[in-house]
């Protein structure tokens, strides 16, 4: 114990590998061993089962079939037929005619599962309700089979030339007068539709399957196919031998396969059951609670012995635990002691070197940050010359307002209205391009815009859909609408030297927010621009923001500015879209959120004003 305890970690960590992996293969021997017999076991108590329940379904209703033919034993009729002293004329023609009237037509109508009903005398004199040529051919063939009268017996499958394959039964018995003279032979043939039914309705695993041979070991069913030319396969019989019932296995292409076979004494029918083994695996569960007690077994006695070693540890480790949280308070004075030997003396010596090389970047850290401020005022210092460097805004309103009157005055309302709009544009446009503003600010801003459009050209038709309640509800970015809109001017009409015609702008409410839609009548782009827009405008905001778009001119800058101001505001999944654009137009979209109620100031107009601007 006291070499344990002066081991490094790494020898307590091997040992206590060796102690959990060494009984590891045996337990895993001992699983295999007890989940293959469990298996095994399980499969052929089930399959058993199985085959004696339809053993006892098949044995009930040919006990349901002999009911309904013991009737016809017992009757004048057969009597009659069966007497050996009536004479070879017409009266056994009628004789044979009234038994397959009176007595063979009411069972085969009750009965569908019945191919046929035959009669036939102890001198082969047939009467059949199918074919009575049949019934003396198959009469001294069944005659030597039948080892006890007054029993029923299958005979096995049988074919008419030309027809289907049925089940014989068979019946020897005497008259009613006990005399031998007036004995015979009733013949049942069963169609195989019941018995197919009986053995389809049992399923063993997912592939598993039953099937029937008769008593002289011919296939009387089988799910890929059955015929009374088709004999037991001799490997079954060998695995078989004299045996009534037994379970062998047989390896087949998808593994081993698990025979059960049943030999009944009352119908002389032999019944198999085949399932792989590989699908009976529910017994494993038991088997795997017990692996499961043991690993449980194994892994406490592995803890245990884990305590010991981590005791070994703990105190080290809290040590190195309240250093580490006085470090993350800001003292980075604080050091471990470095008496200590193994892998816990180089951990405090690593931690002690990891305080002194933070307590160095902090110092950089501070340093920079002293550096960025500096630089940080001298950018706003620069930003305030330039700034009083430009031109005095009201100089530039005064010289519209200017204008404007001397327009009113001369009766030129064309400039006049020019003039306001321009006004009401520059006012807009002088503001912080990043605020975030109403979309009802920026329906009025596009709208002065396109006014001075619509004054240039006079082929222009131009709708602004955006109702009040809703613009003032919906958050935007400044001068966001008037890029998209020079764009249908600039590369829809003007490019291709086309009037301007139209431009509808039009907002619906969906499930994320608002949709705005730009559309233009001019033409669009190639189908490998718009898919290039679309596929920029999905990349995150960080990919975004490195993007450096191709130098051919072929996409718009102002588009992909107004793109990123949205993403950078307001994030994913608002921004631009592309949906359609061709000969016919282009249709932009714009994702916009909506103002949360905390943040709504309310409608500054009432809704008598949400009424769609047009012109001409």
């Amino acid at each position: 114990m006291s070499i344990f305890k002066q081991a490094s970690l790494r020898k307590k960590i091997i040992i206590l590998m060796m102690v959990l992996y060494i009984p590891l293969p045996l337990l895993g021997q001992f699983w295999y061993e007890k989940s293959y017999k469990a298996i095994k076991e399980n499969a052929v108590g089930s399959s058993y089962q199985l085959v004696n329940q339809v053993n006892d379904h098949l044995d009930t209703y040919f006990k349901e079939v002999q009911r309904w033919t013991y009737p016809l034993l017992v009757n004048d009729l057969t009597s009659t037929f069966l007497n050996d002293e009536l004479s070879e004329s017409f009266e056994r023609f009628q004789i044979s005619e009234q038994v397959e009237r009176k007595l063979f037509n009411p069972i085969m109508t009750n009965r569908e599962d019945i191919h046929g009903i035959s009669l036939v005398t102890s001198k082969g004199i047939a009467v059949s309700s199918s074919s009575y040529m049949s019934a003396e051919r198959r009469f001294s063939l069944y005659n030597s089979r039948i080892k006890e009268n007054g029993k029923f017996t299958i005979m096995g499958l049988e074919k008419e030339e030309g027809g289907p394959t049925f089940l014989a039964m068979a019946f020897k018995f005497n008259g009613l007068n006990g005399n031998q003279d007036s004995s015979g032979m009733l013949i049942v043939d069963l169609k195989l539709t019941e018995v197919i039914n009986i053995t389809q309705n049992v399923r063993i695993g997912k592939t598993g399957f039953i099937w029937i041979a008769d008593p002289e070991q011919k296939t009387a069913y089988h799910p890929n196919g059955y015929g009374a030319e088709r004999l037991i396969p001799q490997a079954y019989q060998e695995a078989m031998g004299e045996q009534w019932r037994g379970t062998f296995t047989m390896p087949t292409e998808e593994g081993n396969r698990l025979v059960v076979f049943f030999r009944s004494s009352s119908t002389g029918l032999t019944l198999f059951s085949e399932v792989l083994l590989s699908e009976l695996n529910e017994s494993l569960l038991k088997v795997s609670r017990l692996s499961t007690i043991l690993f449980l077994v194994l892994f406490f006695i592995v803890m245990l012995i884990a305590s010991a070693v981590m005791y070994s540890l703990s105190n080290s480790l809290l040590t190195m635990l309240r250093l580490m949280k006085r470090a993350e308070l800001g003292e980075l004075s604080v050091r471990a002691p470095e008496n200590k030997g193994a892998e816990v003396g180089s951990l405090y010596r690593g931690f002690n070197k990891m305080v002194e090389e933070l307590k160095r970047l902090v110092e950089i850290v501070h340093v920079s940050e002293l550096r960025e401020k500096e630089l940080e005022v001298k950018q706003k210092e620069a930003l305030l010359h330039a700034m009083q460097a430009q031109i005095n805004p009201h100089f530039l309103y005064n010289t519209l307002e200017f204008i404007n009157s001397s327009a009113i005055v001369e009766g030129n309302d064309k400039i006049s209205r020019m003039i306001v709009s321009l006004g009401d544009m520059f006012r807009y446009n002088v503001q912080n391009p990043n605020d975030i503003v109403s979309l009802w600010d920026e329906k009025q801003h596009i709208e002065a815009y396109l006014a001075i459009q619509s004054e240039r050209f006079e082929s222009l038709n131009y709708t602004i859909g955006i109702q009040q309640r809703y613009g003032r509800q919906t958050l935007a970015v400044r001068s966001m609408l008037q890029p998209i809109v020079e764009n249908s001017f600039k590369h829809g009409f003007q490019k291709h030297k086309i009037p301007p015609n139209y431009i509808r702008i039009s907002e619906m409410d969906v499930a994320a927010g608002s949709l705005i839609s730009i559309e233009d009548g001019g033409k669009g782009m190639d189908e490998t621009v718009l898919q290039a827009y679309n596929d920029l405008f999905d990349l995150p905001l960080d990919k975004l923001m490195n993007h450096e778009p191709p130098q051919d001119g072929k996409m718009s800058i102002g588009l992909i500015n107004v793109h990123t101001r949205i993403r950078m505001l307001f994030g994913e999944p608002y921004g631009l879209f592309i949906s359609t654009s061709g000969e016919d137009g282009t249709c932009i979209d714009i994702l916009l959120p909506l103002e949360s109620e905390q943040h709504q100031n309310g409608s500054k107009g009432a809704d008598s004003d949400d009424l769609q601007n047009s012109s001409r």
